[in-house]
């Protein structure tokens, strides 16, 4: 029998899903419902002198007073690093740091009703000084976001090689190179905005639907706020349509729905719209990083030192500075170098906070060292790919251990980017270059993600609250069916096939016989992390690697006592147990039978067929790829079409390949958004000016060229199966081979900062610098 793993085996769950039969949090339907509207700021920064209610009628009204008396607790900001302080995010706050931010909570019998409520809502505000932006927070006599922290700085952190040992290197270098770097700002604009629906029970307890990427996560933010005892709240994910990091945790509005709830005794449902979506809810990067890259006449890289800043918005998400952390540890990419360091600043302003995203800072990375290695290509006047090839970690050198002390597993990265070439280059002499007047440029990334993350004593070290642990539990019934809980969820990773794929392999099943368990954290193993990291076939498919092997054994155990046969010879596949080398079986029903009722068992055998897990990693596991595409720019327009894409990746063991290349792509399409179109705006008030679709440019099916992937599997040593977590690779790589692609096309537009995105307008001003004066 053909092994599952490494088959494309269709998605389990997609005709349930094209059907429209899928089952989002606004689809539930829930008897004596009430709705909900949140009433929110409007303006960047003031004082709340006044919350008036007196002319709404009878609908409940939570204001800032009445909500801060029902709290019990604040969020916890759950990763502390360098001379952080803030530990805690108030969950009401009567000073307002950013429009969108959550002040009331209105309940009404329809959706409209309690929306024009809180529209009628009159707030009396404090008006008090606004810092929309980086470099007017960090002006001398800007007013402070957070009076705690001076110079609105909220925390300073450093990655890397110590300041002396850098500067050795750089002092000794023969040849340096310094550029700026302006990272925009992003939203994730996920399909379905958050969502949640609270149904208080007679029992006092509450079941919480919400779309979320870690229900564990969102049930312990409840019990924190609410001081309800965790085994009083449920917290259950339907289908969830998409959430690329911003679905991580709960938000302050999502709270106010809870506290609502409990007021009223009755269900309450609140489903976010795209304007809150676009303003509210944690945006992305906005980030300044000054970088110098130090490297020899022939070519040898040396030295690479970023000082940066994150706007992290009116307050640490709870991520805090992360990612900005994050995209420091990975600065050493796959090359090797005598010297990295990192400094970085977490700048408060008066803008919604930023928080994870998928790439979590590992993209900015990405960006910045392959945008240096090619400017010291240029000024070398050598071949950008072979420069690369020269630096590389070689296959002999693993492990190894990059300037942040992060040890890589193992891979070949010069095979990726040597097959990337070859593969660029064959599509574009395929498809000949029109004579059209645009002018074009190749641009790669080669890069390695951390994934996988864990293990859980890492994850103290490192600061952050969060074991890197996660469960799973195989059962199997007396039919000789499976049901496999796990605690990750999935929001578009095919988590429903991949994970019956592991299992059906190990218990001899077909995917048909297994039921993937989720989302529900009255039955599910705890997943303090959740579906997040690109870890959950890493850490959550090897959970339920070990315990279905676990589960395995005891099959063979049972069946070698019914066949009279050693276990050691006996096979599990097609739903049967076969003596090896015989047509010697039993139907693996016959053997789940006789296991649950725990008759006739070999001696010492406990009844049932149940097993569970709760694997801690080794290590994090590190993919890489190399990424190379060419542009098209129209120097009267400023457009950029991306025309040619191709990936070389290594994830370790390909569980499946159509989901892998799935997330390759999704990746490449968020990565080319970033690149290109996507960028959130505020004025000199903190107002955002990006507050629809209209506004916020999105990439379309029609601008997504042609994308053609080729493979390398290097399984990884830590982890049981050998996967390598690969979610978010896609969009580190995208982001900075487009932006190579584009300064190689039109090189003239690259002596000042490297500001993303690269929209028509930017690209027509760089290259018209005086026609735009």
């Amino acid at each position: 029998m053909t092994a599952l793993v490494g088959q494309r085996v269709a998605r389990v769950n997609d005709a349930r899903l094209l059907r429209g039969a899928a089952r989002f949090v606004d689809d539930l339907e829930i008897p004596h419902v009430s709705y909900a509207a949140i009433v929110r700021s409007t303006v960047a920064h003031a004082n709340v002198r006044g919350f008036d209610t007196s002319a709404v009628g009878t609908a409940l009204i939570m204001g800032p007073e009445e909500l801060a008396r029902r709290v019990r607790g604040e969020l916890p900001v759950l990763w502390v690093l360098g001379d952080q302080t803030s530990l805690h995010t108030p969950v009401v706050d009567r000073r307002v740091k950013y429009v969108g931010q959550p002040l009331g909570v209105v309940v009404a019998s329809s959706r409209a009703l309690a929306e024009d409520i809180a529209e009628s809502i009159v707030i009396d505000y404090e008006d008090l000084p606004v810092v929309a932006d980086i470099e007017r927070a960090l002006a001398p006599g800007a007013v402070l976001i957070d009076e705690s922290r001076p110079g609105n700085v909220l925390a300073t952190l450093e990655c890397g090689d110590p300041a002396p040992d850098t500067a050795l290197v750089f002092g000794s270098a023969p040849r340096r190179l310094s550029r700026r770097f302006r990272v925009g700002r992003l939203a994730g604009a996920p399909m379905e905005p958050r969502g949640i629906a609270v149904v208080p029970d007679a029992h006092g307890k509450l079941t919480v639907y919400t779309s979320t990427q870690s229900a564990h996560a969102v049930r312990d933010g409840i019990a924190e706020v609410t001081g309800l005892a965790q085994h009083r709240i449920r917290v259950i994910t339907p289908d969830v349509g998409g959430g690329f990091g911003l679905k991580d945790h709960a938000y302050e509005d999502e709270l106010f729905v809870v506290l609502a709830a409990l007021e009223l005794g009755t269900p309450v449902k609140w489903i976010e719209d795209r304007n809150e979506s676009l303003i509210a809810t944690t945006q992305a990067r906005d980030e300044i990083h000054d970088a110098t890259i130090a490297f020899t006449s022939d070519g040898r890289l040396l030295g690479l030192q970023v000082e940066s800043m994150r706007n992290v918005g009116a307050q640490l998400s709870i991520f805090g500075g992360g990612p900005l952390f994050a995209a420091l540890g990975m600065m050493s990419g796959p090359y090797k170098w005598q010297a990295v360091r990192g400094v970085g600043r977490l700048v408060a302003t008066n803008r919604t906070p930023t928080g994870a995203y998928r790439g979590f800072g590992q993209t900015q990375a990405a960006l910045i060292r392959e945008h240096m290695v090619e400017l010291v290509a240029r000024e070398l006047g050598v071949d950008a790919v072979a420069l690369r090839l020269q630096n590389l970690i070689g296959v002999d050198e693993f492990p190894y251990t990059n300037r942040a002390f992060i040890t890589y597993d193992n891979g070949d990265y010069a095979a990726s980017l040597r097959q990337a070439q070859a593969l660029i280059e064959r599509e574009v002499a395929a498809a000949g270059t029109p004579d059209d007047g645009r002018r074009r440029g190749i641009g790669y990334c080669v890069y390695v993600q951390l994934a996988g993350v864990g293990p859980s004593n890492i994850n103290q070290i490192l600061g952050l609250r969060i074991g890197g642990h996660e469960g799973a539990t195989v059962r199997m019934e007396r039919d000789g069916t499976v049901r496999l809980y796990v605690g990750i969820s999935p929001h578009g990773q095919g988590q429903e096939t991949t994970f019956a794929q592991l299992v059906a392999d190990r218990l001899g099943v077909d995917l048909d016989d297994i039921e993937l368990i989720y989302g529900d954290t009255d039955v599910t193993p705890y997943s303090a992390y959740g579906t997040a990291a690109s870890r959950s076939i890493a850490v959550g498919g090897g959970a339920a690697v070990i315990a279905s092997e676990r589960l395995a054994t005891k099959l063979r155990a049972i069946a070698a006592e019914m066949l009279e046969a050693n276990p050691d010879d006996i096979v599990l596949a097609q739903r049967r147990a076969t003596v090896a080398g015989t047509s010697v079986s039993i139907d693996l029903s016959k053997v789940a039978e006789r296991a649950n009722q725990g008759f006739g068992l070999p001696a010492g055998m406990t009844p049932g067929l149940l097993e569970s897990h709760q694997y801690d990693p080794e290590s994090a596991t590190f993919s890489y790829a190399t990424h190379a595409c060419q542009v098209a720019v129209d120097t009267e327009t400023g457009v950029v079409e991306v025309e040619h894409y191709v990936v070389v990746n290594d994830c370790g063991t390909i569980v499946n390949p159509n989901i892998v290349d799935g997330q390759i792509q999704g990746g490449i399409a968020q990565g080319l958004g970033a690149a290109l179109l996507e960028e959130v705006v505020y004025d000199d008030n903190g107002q955002p000016l990006t507050t629809t679709l209209l506004d916020y440019l999105l990439p379309v099916e029609s601008s997504i060229p042609k994308i053609v992937i080729e493979h390398i599997e290097t399984p990884s040593p830590y982890t049981p199966g050998g996967m390598k977590g690969m979610g978010e690779g896609g969009t580190n790589g995208a982001y900075a081979c487009v932006v190579n692609a584009v300064y190689a096309a039109v090189p003239e537009i690259g002596s000042g900062d490297c500001v993303t995105p690269l929209s028509p307008s930017r690209v027509w001003s760089l290259l018209h610098v005086e026609e735009a004066l």
